[in-house]
């Protein structure tokens, strides 16, 4: 019958019939495969939810007493009369509560003063050296960095100088 020339899809209708039934019985079989598994989920029904409520419950009263410690937290940093930053979300969304607009450790009675020179460049070339030690910036970047720092200030006393002279030393 395959050979026969006038008849060449006769071969094409039986693969197609075949095709059909297999598919008939995978859809017996998944048929099947879903009532045991919905049977299941409609037995187990109560330990599912009473599983899922006591993981709510915990994560509840984890979240409750997360909260509580840091609101004894703020409440301690505020009877000091501190103010405290509160961020939400990881910090999307924050908000300052109490204390001073401006810096918490200043005395707004006390004048303001300006920082001396030397403790200016200290800090400076103490930043530069965290920057060169993290791999921030390269060498040359640091050493030319750090003469632009040792030479802002022009009018140097002659124990500045010397102190200059074993920073250059002591960071080389």
């Amino acid at each position: 019958m395959a050979s026969d020339p006038e008849n060449p899809s006769i071969v094409k209708n039986i693969f197609t019939g075949y095709f059909i039934l297999l598919l008939h019985v995978l859809l017996l079989v998944l048929l099947g495969l879903f009532i045991i598994f919905f049977r299941g989920l409609v037995q187990y029904m109560p330990w599912i939810l009473g599983g899922g409520l006591v993981l709510l419950v915990s994560a509840l009263i984890w979240a409750f007493m997360k909260f509580r410690r840091q609101r004894n937290q703020v409440q301690h940093m505020r009877a000091q009369g501190r103010g405290v930053e509160l961020s939400l979300f990881g910090g999307l969304a924050s908000m300052r509560v109490g204390g001073n607009p401006g810096h918490e450790g200043w005395n707004s009675n006390a004048p303001l003063q300006l920082e001396d020179p030397s403790t200016s460049r200290t800090r400076s070339l103490e930043r530069l050296m965290d920057m060169y030690n993290q791999e921030l910036i390269s060498r040359e970047e640091f050493l030319r960095l750090k003469q632009e720092v040792l030479q802002e200030d022009g009018g140097k006393t002659e124990s500045e100088e010397a102190t200059v002279v074993d920073l250059k030393q002591d960071s080389r």
